[in-house]
């Protein structure tokens, strides 16, 4: 008596005998993993094909150069900011992101840093402020202003801007600076040059003027004469306030004189 064989039937068996009977599905499966990796394609062009490759230096390019230079290495272009630089050209790449040489994919963003170019910016007409008006009007206007002010009599206020140097009206290249030329008012008085002038006349005039002389100091290199005026503090031509004081340095003898008894 033959014995009984059994043979069971598997998943994979029973799909095969299935497919065997009915060739219709085969065809289906075939056609759906085609349309699937067709669809893939389409949605994302070249996502098999990418490659690694190094970003180029386009630093210092402007920005249609650069942008053609790594579009042609197969990167994507967009500018990042646009700023302002002093001596950068116009529309030339200040910086790039990726930095150069990093690896990327191609088909990866690159932003550049575009510059505007040298700001520029024209002087206010501040005249007839105040100094703090014109400080403020002038630096909000992207200057610097300079805290040495000229001061000069005028029939104006003590204290309004008579003029700017530069001038108003005047382009600039930022950062610039600008000087104030101020009022002292019209009831200041100017000193006079006192320098070369004997103690005596010169005390005199000082008396004259409504203005009061300070301790004197002593000059012993004998840059002038004995008993003549040195120097002098504040210096020549300087607006004061009527009362102001006026230090005087004053050539005296020196030691090496004194001591050998020359009169």
């Amino acid at each position: 008596m033959n014995p009984t064989v059994v043979t069971g039937s598997t998943p994979t068996g029973g799909l095969r005998g299935k497919a065997r009977r009915n060739p219709f599905i085969t065809v289906s499966i075939i056609s759906f993993v085609l349309g699937f990796i067709g669809v893939a394609l389409w949605l994302l062009p070249g996502a098999l094909s990418r490659s690694e490759s190094a970003v180029p230096n386009v630093v210092g390019l402007l920005y249609k150069d650069a942008a053609s230079r790594l579009s042609t290495a197969g990167f994507e272009v967009r500018i990042g900011e646009s700023l302002y630089h002093p001596t950068a050209p116009k529309n030339s790449v200040l910086g790039q992101t990726p930095a150069p040489s990093v690896k990327g994919l191609k088909g990866d963003e690159v932003l550049l840093d575009v510059s505007l170019g040298a700001r520029k910016a024209t002087v206010p007409d501040v005249v007839g402020l105040s100094r703090s008006e014109a400080v403020k009007a002038l630096e909000e206007a992207g200057f610097d202003v300079s805290n040495d002010a000229i001061e000069r009599l005028d029939r104006r206020p003590r204290g309004e801007v008579i003029a700017t140097l530069p001038r108003s009206g005047v382009i600039l290249t930022i950062p610039a600076e600008v000087r104030l030329s101020v009022s002292a008012g019209p009831d200041a008085v100017g000193v006079p040059s006192l320098v070369g002038m004997t103690v005596d006349d010169a005390l005199a005039l000082i008396g004259q003027l409504g203005l009061i002389a300070g301790p004197l100091r002593d000059d012993t290199t004998g840059t002038q004469p004995l008993g003549h005026v040195s120097a002098q503090r504040p210096g020549a031509n300087a607006p004061v306030a009527p009362g102001s004081t006026v230090t005087l340095t004053v050539s005296r003898a020196t030691a090496a004189a004194v001591d050998t008894g020359v009169p």
